[in-house]
């Protein structure tokens, strides 16, 4: 569904301006990123909402979109899968109770997937003066738990610490 709308929209612009840079095909794509991200915090304020607990899941997406600009990750084929399955996932985080002990623990052990996995980026994307440094970023921004001692970072940490490690089919280093 975001493909589709990504493609109808770079179209539109290209028709538009079609010396515009840039090919369809990287346009289409630019576009279904910015409509993922859109649609996961949409989403993410709807669910929320519903299960009662908005501030918490914005936390969980925020920190989650944070980590995971660092870090890479493994990606759904479907933009709108991923934006329904991670709104539906940060909106859930917040019903999840975790003792003080279990948020050192997850952030503990999402920290040594950081130290051991990240970044899990795909080649195909531009390099970047911080490429040196994405590891050492990961880590900080999940050490930084340790300060907040937020079950909610944690648990977030911790979804996107699973998304790194090497599965089948998803991105490799």
């Amino acid at each position: 569904m975001l493909e589709g709308l990504s493609r109808r929209i770079a179209k539109g612009i290209k028709r538009a301006d079609p010396e515009g840079p840039g090919s369809l095909e990287v346009l289409a794509y630019a576009i279904g990123i910015k409509l993922n991200w859109y649609t996961g915090l949409m989403l993410t304020v709807l669910f929320g909402w519903i299960l009662g607990d908005m501030i918490n899941a914005l936390l969980a997406f925020f920190s989650f979109v944070v980590l995971r600009k660092f870090s890479g990750g493994f990606h759904f084929r479907s933009l709108t899968l991923c934006a329904v399955f991670s709104a539906a996932l940060f909106a859930s985080i917040p019903l999840i109770d975790l003792s003080h002990n279990g948020t050192l623990l997850l952030t503990a052990m999402s920290a040594l997937v950081v130290l051991w996995v990240a970044p899990n980026k795909s080649k195909d994307l531009n390099p970047s003066e911080l490429d040196p440094y994405l590891k050492w970023i990961s880590i900080a921004i999940v050490l930084i738990n340790f300060i907040l001692q937020s079950p909610i970072v944690a648990l977030s940490f911790t979804a996107q610490a699973v998304l790194l490690l090497p599965w089948k089919g998803g991105e490799q280093r």
